[in-house]
């Protein structure tokens, strides 16, 4: 990720942002496609787990596996303000113990990382600039399965990411959104001994989870 792609993480997920999605979650919980891959990973097995949630906001991911049987959490996060909120609700919910936080780009901190059975990276994909360098650091990561929510390549998402971009051009952000191809986060998957076990998709979203075979 680049230095102003850093910064613009920082920025655009403050502390207004991490406040109301903490609040949003706790009043009606996961957000649908986040609750998808939940589900998907429970039923594929957590208890007695390990899991590396990359990027995971204010924990969403974390909070809802650390009550399905998951054994501790690993936090990564390039927004300080989320990974506050996501510490505070893991406190509330009484698993603080079982969770450890890192600050920062992922890909920079993943050599200080052990391996977890599960890795999970919801709508992060989008929020980096290498691809390839996410997949294959996070990829190395999992022992068991991978999780992922990403955007569809489709006319409209191409439509959607470019107006994104023109209004964080004209807002003088620094934060950008980017519109992976699909097939080369599958073809990286592959290529690391990955297979895709669940597939669901919204207008939006692709939801899918891989296992390593």
């Amino acid at each position: 990720m680049s230095c102003c792609q850093c910064e613009g993480v920082e920025e655009e997920f403050g502390a207004a942002v991490a406040k109301r999605q903490l609040k949003k979650f706790r009043r009606s919980g996961p957000k649908r496609t986040t609750r998808w891959l939940v589900d998907a990973l429970v039923g594929l097995g957590v208890d007695g787990r390990t899991l590396l949630d990359i990027g995971g906001g204010v924990g969403e991911i974390q909070h809802e596996l650390a009550g399905r049987g998951v054994l501790s959490v690993t936090n990564v996060d390039a927004s300080s303000e989320y990974q506050a909120r996501a510490r505070e609700e893991a406190e509330a919910r009484g698993y603080l113990p079982r969770a450890v936080y890192h600050y920062g780009d992922f890909v920079e901190v993943a050599p200080q990382l052990e391996a977890s059975h599960i890795v999970t990276l919801d709508r992060v994909i989008c929020c980096y600039d290498d691809v390839d360098a996410l997949v294959k650091a996070s990829a190395a990561k999992a022992d068991r399965l991978y999780g992922v929510v990403f955007p569809r390549e489709e006319w409209w998402t191409r439509v959607g990411f470019a107006l994104i971009n023109f209004v964080q051009e004209i807002r003088r952000a620094s934060f950008r959104a980017f519109l992976h191809s699909p097939r080369r986060v599958e073809a990286l998957l592959s290529e690391r001994g990955f297979g895709r076990v669940f597939h669901q998709e919204s207008l939006v979203w692709r939801v899918s989870v891989y296992q390593r075979f």
